[in-house]
């Protein structure tokens, strides 16, 4: 009965996850194309290509549509305006983050994690203290390696004349 139902939720959600997948598609083969040096004389092309097909994504009936739609207008901004197109943003953009998935599980992940108003709360503090541990252990090592013996032992002499100069 379970493999019934869950075979039911999965030939609805397929078309939906099939949308997401030619997302995730399209940013992999150009993120393959535009990293390639040997293709740098192709650039405009493939530039003008990736942005057709882009705009020719639909977005209607698909989780997450918001998100999608934020991840192109961030690629969007890339656009070149003239004919001589640098890829050094734009390859930056399409590279593969962890706060910038394209993959529809990650994508769900990311919006239990950060999104949800349920979930978010708990993963984002957790980050935090995580991260409030990295920051701790680093400054005590740096602390640790920073002071060295002739810092130890210097003090500070005041300067009465640079004072007195500027209460007058």
């Amino acid at each position: 009965m379970a493999n019934l139902i869950l075979n039911i939720l999965s030939l609805g959600t397929k078309p939906l996850i099939e949308k997401q997948r030619k997302f995730h598609n399209l940013i992999v083969e150009f993120r393959h194309r535009f990293s390639n040096p040997q293709r740098a004389s192709r650039a405009l092309d493939d530039i003008k290509e990736f942005y057709e097909k882009l705009d020719n994504l639909d977005f209607n009936y698909v989780f997450f549509k918001d998100y999608y739609r934020e991840y192109i207008e961030n690629l969007n901004r890339f656009r070149p305006q003239d004919n001589n197109p640098d890829l050094t943003f734009i390859r930056i953009a399409l590279t593969e983050n962890k706060w910038k998935p394209t993959e529809p599980l990650p994508i769900f992940v990311h919006h239990l994690k950060y999104k949800n108003r349920l979930t978010s709360g708990f993963f984002i503090s957790r980050e935090k203290k995580l991260n409030l541990k990295k920051i701790k252990d680093t400054k005590v090592i740096t602390e640790a390696s920073s002071k060295s013996e002739s810092d130890k032992k210097w003090t500070r002499i005041p300067i009465r004349e640079e004072r007195e100069k500027m209460l007058r």
